[in-house]
């Protein structure tokens, strides 16, 4: 009888932690669990001059960021575009500004690239990750804004709030729910085996539960890491001027004369490679040339001699 009764309260038990998951999912936003946040900065920037150039709805965005709640949470994106004349130029703001970054300790870069071909036009790429509070004070985002070489801003804001506050109320419902699995499954250890299911399907139930909050505090420091900083983006091009001449109704005529004096000395290019790939061999060669014709001679002169013999015996047999 005692171990029935000890069945009995375990079905509870079971039955009251169904009911505890049905209302952990009705659960919603309205708990009141999101951390203070930091008053969200202003949205202007020292760039504000090329924001005109950049798309219309992420501007209106960018400008409607004035008057974000405080606990706002707001994932921010600025892609800075500029052109230079020389490749001295780019490699020069390119190198300045990533050494801005690597010098700030509010400042992380994520990813960059530089590239100087011998025979094209330079370009770079720059990934980087500003807290949100020194945005607006950040030297590497400051040497892009002010540069003579930017060419156009693209500012994007999406509004992270909601996902944010659904994620905290959910980890912390998750997180009640395996306190509550830790105590049946402490109860349970003192079953008989005829409970023994019971006691395994409370452990599968904690394992999963345990992997979900792993899951949102991923989430989590994700959504904290985006809203908390402002990702730049900088994209350094050379740029290749377009001459006058390029345009108008003699254009075709320039772009074939261009096109065949191209053609000419890159054929006199491929015979000058023939000629100097051949050489060595020439010079080798030649020598040897000389002796087999030496050799030759004297091996002639033999088989013609064999010949000969072999002529006069088929006389003298045939006499």
């Amino acid at each position: 009888m005692p171990a029935l009764r000890c069945s009995h309260r375990f079905l509870l038990s079971l039955l009251l932690l169904a009911a505890t998951l049905g209302l952990a999912g009705c659960d919603g936003p309205g708990r009141d669990t999101t951390p203070p946040r930091p008053t969200a900065p202003d949205s202007r920037f020292s760039g504000e001059a090329m924001v005109g150039q950049a798309d219309v709805a992420s501007a209106s965005r960018a400008a409607d960021g004035a008057g974000e709640a405080p606990d706002a949470r707001i994932e921010e994106r600025r892609n800075f575009n500029l052109q230079f004349d020389e490749a001295d130029a780019l490699v020069a703001a390119y190198r300045e500004t990533h050494e801005a970054c690597v010098a700030s300790e509010h400042c992380r870069v994520e990813q960059g690239r530089l590239q100087t071909p011998r025979n094209g036009l330079a370009s770079g790429y720059l990934a980087l990750r500003v807290a949100r509070d020194r945005v607006e004070t950040a030297e590497p985002v400051r040497l892009v804004a002010e540069s003579p070489a930017l060419s156009g801003v693209e500012i994007t804001r999406h509004d992270r709030t909601q996902q944010f506050i659904d994620t905290e109320a959910r980890l912390a419902q998750q997180v009640v729910l395996r306190e509550r699995l830790k105590e049946l499954a402490q109860q349970g250890r003192g079953f008989s085996e005829r409970r023994i299911q019971d006691l395994l399907q409370v452990e599968r139930e904690l394992a999963r539960v345990q992997g979900e909050i792993e899951s949102m505090q991923g989430q989590h420091r994700h959504l904290a890491r985006v809203t908390e900083s402002v990702a730049i983006t900088a994209n350094f091009q050379q740029q290749r001027w377009v001459e006058p001449r390029q345009h108008g109704v003699l254009a075709p005529l320039w772009r074939a004369l261009d096109r065949s004096l191209s053609l000419f000395f890159e054929s006199v290019g491929q015979v000058i490679l023939v000629v100097v790939f051949l050489t060595p061999w020439l010079v080798i060669g030649l020598p040897v040339l000389w002796l087999l014709s030496r050799l030759w001679r004297p091996v002639r002169r033999a088989f013609s001699r064999l010949g000969d013999k072999r002529r006069a015996r088929r006389k003298g047999n045939d006499a």
